[in-house]
């Protein structure tokens, strides 16, 4: 491996989330959200812990201020959740409230631009159809009948790495060559000619494994380590339940049977249950 993987958690916080490679996010930003025009970022703290203590926190993959006082989240969503949109929603709805002044308030707010990076297949959300071909979706608040916007002060973009398949020769635009990187720089062996912008550039450096002193390489290392382990330990419960769920059915089918009158040795034969789980049911 040549260049580390810009979704691992070490490397996303490293190539995008540091003062010294912010251009990379800049960039990415303007990608997302070309209207912006965003020349600078400054980074802020990624957590919000509510009004109280026994308030539920937020915790964003990486939060920063425009030059212009925006503020734009950037989530990489590694898999599926329940109430995935309505978690968008919320984590943004921080950055609105924080917003407030003390005193007199006209209600003067700054856009709050959410990009959330999907490292799975995004049909798997829950009570929303993504079975297009398309690899970016984008929300604002809209009225229903003529789509007028009610504002552009809050949006919402998701960008599904998996669902990107085009080539290096293929690549139309700047958005195109990030998600192309996002999802094929650690399988790269070389930085190639369709890929020579100068942010890229610094980007191909900065991801170079050889290139990191040993302490990086290391703790680069030991982060894929941890992310392994994590889907391990995801995919292992998946198995869990598949078994739990052959099992629930294989008893359900050996009850139906029984309550025919069929007999035991045929039960034993169609669900593969031992003649005492059979008879036990």
């Amino acid at each position: 491996m040549v260049y580390v993987d810009p979704l691992s958690d070490w490397g996303w916080k490293t190539l995008f989330g540091t003062d010294r490679y912010k251009e990379h996010l800049i960039s990415f930003i303007n990608a997302v959200y070309p209207e912006l025009g965003v020349t600078d970022i400054s980074y802020q703290n990624n957590e919000d812990p509510g009004d109280a203590e026994s308030s539920r926190s937020s915790r964003f993959d990486l939060v920063c201020a425009t030059d212009k006082g925006e503020t734009v989240l950037v989530e990489v969503q590694k898999a599926e959740q329940r109430y995935f949109y309505e978690r968008g929603l919320w984590t943004s709805s921080f950055k609105i409230r924080d917003q407030a002044l003390k005193g007199d308030w006209d209600y003067h707010l700054k856009g709050v631009y959410s990009i959330g990076i999907i490292n799975f297949e995004p049909e798997k959300i829950e009570g929303y159809s993504w079975d297009d071909d398309a690899f970016f979706h984008s929300f604002t608040l809209r009225e229903d009948r003529n789509y007028q916007p009610m504002t552009n002060l809050l949006r919402f973009s998701f960008v599904a790495v998996k669902k990107f398949r085009k080539s290096l020769k293929e690549l139309d635009n700047i958005l195109e060559k990030w998600v192309y990187l996002l999802g094929n720089l650690k399988r790269l062996d070389g930085h190639p000619k369709e890929l020579q912008d100068r942010v890229f550039e610094s980007f191909f450096r900065a991801a170079e494994i050889a290139k990191l002193p040993p302490g990086q390489q290391q703790n680069y290392r030991r982060s894929l380590m941890n992310e392994n382990d994590w889907h391990n330990a995801i995919n292992h419960a998946e198995y869990k339940g598949e078994l739990k769920g052959i099992e629930k059915e294989r008893l359900k089918t050996a009850r139906n049977l029984k309550s025919l009158g069929v007999a035991v040795e045929i039960i034993v034969k169609a669900t593969g249950l031992s003649e005492e789980e059979v008879r036990a049911l």
